[in-house]
């Protein structure tokens, strides 16, 4: 009789088979919805929104860009990038938050210019450097030599040792370092620019700025 009781087969575990087998059939139909409203959802918001909006940035820029390039008021090109700039996000955003920057920078509106590159995300280590670059020089002109320092030294970074790039920016953070009182930073940055990059040194005057760098400190 025990024989025949072992031999028998285990209902109870057919019934879990059953029951198994319908649940992963639902979690595979659930996952299947799930799958198929994502990519629904993904191609609405690249045809739906997101191309027409790359594609109607894209035209607003090129106005603003036709504007700058052959207009005769930069006002009306400003205006067009700021507004492109607050409309549009994408690549064409990003480009006119930069731009409108630069034109406000001309114009002596240091903080507003500050506004918009706050909203600019370099893709590209060389655009960041002069993006940072600029901040610095609003920073500096509106008394914030501190906070100016630390955007020429992350300009620094993202120059990576550009051989264009680099000394200018050196030479604006030695420019900012003297104002601050911080003579021995601005000697050694003097010092790379005579040793590592001859040619601009004598066009910023980097022996003369050293010198007079090094006389302070002894004065001290």
């Amino acid at each position: 009789m025990a024989t025949n009781a072992e031999n028998q087969e285990p209902i109870i575990s057919g019934d879990n088979q059953i029951a198994r087998d319908k649940k992963v059939r639902s979690i595979m139909m659930w996952c299947s919805i799930a799958c198929a409203v994502i990519v629904i959802g993904a191609i609405a918001y690249i045809f739906g929104y997101r191309q027409p909006q790359i594609e109607a940035g894209n035209d607003a820029i090129g106005q603003a860009d036709l504007e700058a390039l052959f207009g005769s008021n930069d006002s009306i090109a400003l205006a067009q990038y700021e507004a492109v700039a607050n409309s549009y996000g994408f690549d064409a955003g990003n480009r006119a938050a930069l731009a409108a920057a630069e034109l406000l920078y001309k114009k002596g509106e240091y903080a507003k210019a500050l506004e918009y590159l706050n909203k600019f995300s370099p893709s590209d280590e060389v655009i960041g450097s002069l993006a940072l670059a600029l901040k610095g020089d609003c920073l500096v002109n509106l008394d914030k030599n501190e906070e100016a320092l630390n955007a020429f030294t992350k300009a620094l970074r993202h120059a990576d040792n550009n051989p264009q790039l680099t000394p200018y920016l050196l030479n604006k953070q030695g420019v900012v370092m003297m104002a601050l009182g911080k003579y021995a930073d601005a000697a050694e940055v003097y010092d790379r620019i005579e040793t590592e990059y001859p040619n601009f040194a004598y066009q910023c005057n980097a022996e003369a700025r050293r010198t007079r760098c090094e006389a302070e400190l002894n004065n001290k």
